[in-house]
């Protein structure tokens, strides 16, 4: 009897936190779902703004940054580097603009003249193409090509169905570039 006892206790235990298991999961799954459904409504409606979290050069090595000169890429040799942003850095995307304000970290092949405004990524575009595609492991890649933007020729954006979002902009007379960040609302 003692151990009828103890198999019912055991199974009612059992079922009782696979139980709790099962609707942490379902809510997890739910939150995930809402939030996929969100940056998907985003996406489409092309009404958001990517806030940029980390620059990743192409070249690594030194830079200057509010006039001080930082090394980017510490303690390793002829890699990229991976620099924490530590402002409000972000491109802010609307179905009639795409507005970018973004900073530069690499090499320039040609520089005209000296412009001291001209130190980042910054500029608006009301003439760009804007292309969306849903790749396998279910990411939207977004290719944006401003035509009114002087330098800058293409961005791409890979953005996760949780948000997470990575920026890859090819510009006219300077190394390629890229940004870690995510898509939020547009304020």
């Amino acid at each position: 009897m003692k151990s009828i006892k103890y198999i019912l206790t055991l199974l009612i235990a059992v079922a009782f936190f696979n139980g709790s298991g099962f609707a942490q999961d379902s809510t997890k799954v739910a939150r995930k779902a809402a939030k996929a459904a969100d940056i998907k409504r985003l996406i489409d409606s092309k009404r958001f703004i990517f806030q940029a979290q980390y620059a990743n050069p192409l070249g690594g090595g030194v830079t200057t940054l509010n006039g001080r000169l930082i090394n980017i890429t510490p303690n390793v040799s002829g890699s990229s580097g991976h620099v924490y942003l530590n402002y409000n850095y972000d491109v802010r995307v609307r179905p009639d603009s795409v507005i970018a304000y973004l900073p530069y970290f690499g090499r320039t092949t040609f520089a005209p003249a000296y412009n001291p405004s001209d130190n980042g990524v910054k500029f608006t575009s009301t003439k760009f193409g804007y292309d969306v595609k849903t790749t396998k492991k279910g990411n939207t890649v977004i290719t944006i090509t401003p035509q009114d933007a002087g330098y800058n020729r293409k961005m791409t954006f890979t953005i996760s169905p949780q948000g997470s979002a990575t920026l890859q902009m090819i510009i006219t007379n300077r190394d390629a570039i890229s940004y870690d960040g995510y898509i939020a609302e547009k304020d």
